[in-house]
């Protein structure tokens, strides 16, 4: 089937307004800024498909998280099963540095992920979902779209994980 104008139209549009966004987002999930821009521009090309082929036009910004987040799980999936094919024994800490920071720089980073991880494992599931979007520039509107959620509850949630995330760094 054809590309209509005003399918192209759209998808240009959202392109503009939600790149950005998409790409902190699934950046958040754990994605390296070159797989990050891959899963936004296969979000893309897929929400291109979904409209051409006549396909439910409602909450297309929840519609492109979604697919966002499905992307880049299968990317992370991916990196994963080839590490582990390639190298079976457990990278060394040395090998994941970047070798322009300093040690201490480097020290410093992995002692806030580490707390940053612990911290976010204590919230639940839809408490670090939400916290993520709202991370990656989404508004309490866009992060009940994405979540099926409504507006309020998105709100609650992520005010929420702040609350805990801030309690976890006063301990």
């Amino acid at each position: 089937m054809a590309s209509s104008p005003r399918t192209e139209e759209r998808v240009a549009d959202l392109f503009d307004e939600k790149y950005e966004t998409l790409r902190r987002y699934v950046t958040l999930l754990g994605l390296s800024p070159e797989d990050a821009e891959d899963a936004v521009q296969e979000t893309f090309l897929r929400l291109h498909r979904h409209l051409r082929s006549g396909g439910d036009q409602q909450n297309l910004e929840g519609w492109l998280i979604q697919v966002g987040r499905n992307v880049a799980r299968d990317k992370l999936r991916s990196r994963w099963s080839k590490l582990l094919r390639a190298r079976p024994e457990r990278e060394t800490e040395d090998s994941l540095r970047d070798p322009a920071e300093s040690a201490e720089a480097s020290l410093l980073n992995e002692e806030r992920l580490v707390w940053l991880r612990t911290a976010m494992a204590q919230l639940t599931p839809q408490q670090a979902e939400c916290f993520r979007l709202r991370a990656a520039g989404l508004r309490y509107r866009e992060i009940a779209a994405a979540m099926d959620i409504g507006i309020s509850a998105a709100g609650e949630l992520v005010q929420r994980a702040m609350a805990r995330l801030q309690e976890a760094s006063n301990e």
